[in-house]
């Protein structure tokens, strides 16, 4: 049978009653591109802050190539810490979520008493604001100067910060610290602190939060902002004359648990990091700064999944108090 001529077929029927009547799809696009625009979810980010200290503080002093000496001979069971080392307390102040975290600065406080070294944990509420966690930091250094004692600080992220802090606020307590040891300190600030206070939806569940989940308030994120950081740091700078280590790191692996932290500050804005604090905010002015390319902000306080992170928290530790006491 021969198929009729295109012009001879009828014409199509009306559209089914199921369908859309035409133009529904248009102006439903109409409607929502008259919608008021929304507000970045992120809000104006942090770009240009990250280092901004440097400009105007001391330079620091590489160390890293001496880390690296100082940390084999930890590997091959060299004894590398100096004559003398005993002599000194060494406070632990431990960062945010600290309370919170099993086996938190454990290892590398174990690793120290294992050597005959004496450690004590400052009791700093991890949750709480810098202002009352230096109360903390001051009340213990004190009560080691009543007692002769000199002091090496080792604090990790915050609990570097409010280390430092200390120090800065407090002159009278300096004569008393025989070295600092910051790991990972945003002491510049932190670019996850400051984004999520500057973003109102973030800010919300962060507050919501810290004090359901950790009896915690917002006030200890926002004090690691950059607004925050660069009004503290510029009233009450680091004072040069203790001798001061710097861990600054970073990691941009899918094999670390912050890999997509760390993926967003590069992404957005060109941050090499350590999934929590950009590296050039760890670099405390006048110290002697240890860099690491492959180590993120867990793993320096906290045991890995062997394969997984090349350093051991203890080796770690013991590598860089002799860094810091040489």
């Amino acid at each position: 049978m021969a198929t009729p001529p295109r012009s001879a077929l009828p014409a199509p029927g009306p559209l089914p009653a199921l369908l859309p009547p035409p133009g529904a799809v248009a102006r439903l696009v109409r409607s929502l591109r008259g919608l008021p625009p929304a507000q970045d979810w992120w809000g104006p980010g942090c770009a240009g802050l990250p280092g901004w200290f440097h400009a105007e503080s001391a330079p620091t002093t590489e160390a890293t190539p001496r880390f690296r000496e100082l940390y084999a001979r930890v590997r091959r069971g060299e004894r590398v810490l100096p004559a003398g080392a005993d002599r000194h307390l060494y406070l632990f102040v431990r960062g945010m979520l600290g309370d919170e975290l099993f086996g938190y600065l454990e290892a590398n406080q174990v690793r120290l008493e294992r050597r005959g070294l004496e450690t004590h944990t400052v009791s700093v509420d991890t949750e709480a604001p810098l202002e009352a966690n230096l109360a903390q930091v001051r009340k213990a250094l004190e009560d080691a100067a009543f007692f002769g004692r000199s002091v090496v600080l080792v604090g990790h992220s915050k609990g570097a910060v409010e280390s430092l802090s200390a120090l800065s606020l407090y002159p009278h307590l300096r004569a008393h610290v025989r070295a600092v040891l910051a790991l990972q300190a945003p002491y510049g600030g932190s670019p996850v602190a400051h984004d999520l206070m500057a973003s109102p939806e973030m800010r919300r569940v962060v507050d919501i939060a810290l004090p359901l989940l950790f009896y915690g308030v917002s006030r200890c994120v926002e004090d690691l902002s950059y607004p925050a950081r660069m009004d503290f740091v510029r009233r009450h700078p680091y004072p040069v004359d203790i001798p001061t280590v710097s861990l600054a790191t970073s990691r941009d692996s899918r094999r670390s648990l912050l890999w997509p932290v760390a993926h967003y500050l590069r992404q957005r804005y060109g941050l090499a990091s350590d999934g929590l604090v950009a590296t050039v905010d760890a670099e405390i002015p006048g110290s002697r700064v240890v860099r690491l390319e492959d180590l993120d902000h867990a793993q320096a306080a906290m045991l890995g999944i062997p394969g997984l992170t090349p350093y051991h928290p203890g080796d770690l530790t013991e590598a860089l108090v002799a860094l810091a006491l040489e």
